[in-house]
């Protein structure tokens, strides 16, 4: 069961109280540091969860698919605020006042059992990317993925997208990270591909204590 899956079996009452919303790409769904009384169901599209670290860089902490939620955090501990939310395609989401959440879980034993381990398996993942996230700055996880995909044969197929993904990163801070390593003779991206400049010069840094992740 997923949560489509309970959407439409939801009870009547419940069917009825959603809300449904449309934005478009690079639009925010959620600003950080709000109070919540809803959970949100993205229904079409991806979102991002954008956060800062100590230096003020931007990274991706955890992207959402179709008929993945959140929102559902706060609603169960009101010290909680939200986290930044955007858009990185157009999006349908659909919407439900806690009131509504609470009492479709007193309905449904299935969908309470749910909520909860989604919820126990998506902060146990954020714990989990937080702490290799602290350990690396941008720069430095940027050059530990193009070295990887250069020494499994995969460095001309891939995207910036898909190294956004592997980093964990938006797309403006992935752009100053490839300006910065070009600058420094590591590596550029011309014609929609990455190119090595200096294969001697990533083995070295890739060989230094800060990138022991590999």
């Amino acid at each position: 069961m997923n949560i489509e899956n309970f959407m439409n079996q939801a009870p009547e009452i419940i069917r009825g109280k959603f809300l449904h919303r449309k934005y478009s790409k690079g639009s925010p769904i959620i600003f950080q540091g709000e109070k919540n009384d809803y959970l949100f169901i993205l229904k079409k599209g991806c979102a991002n969860v954008i956060t800062q670290n100590a230096l003020g860089e931007e990274f991706v902490l955890y992207t959402y698919e179709a008929y993945s939620y959140f929102g559902e955090l706060e609603l169960f501990n009101k010290n909680m605020k939200t986290v930044h939310v955007v858009c990185n395609t157009d999006c349908e989401v659909s919407i439900l006042h806690e009131d509504y959440v609470f009492e479709w879980m007193k309905l449904d034993f299935g969908f309470s059992k749910f909520l909860f381990e989604q919820l126990t398996e998506k902060l146990l993942y954020s714990a989990r990317q937080l702490i290799w996230l602290s350990s690396l700055n941008i720069k430095d996880r940027l050059i530990s993925c193009i070295y990887a995909h250069h020494k499994n044969g995969s460095l001309s197929k891939i995207t910036k997208d898909a190294v956004c993904a592997e980093i964990l990163v938006p797309l403006r801070s992935l752009n100053r990270a490839i300006a910065e390593c070009k600058k420094e003779g590591y590596f550029e991206y011309e014609n929609k591909t990455f190119k090595i400049l200096s294969v001697e010069k990533l083995q070295k840094c890739i060989e230094l204590d800060v990138f022991n992740i590999f």
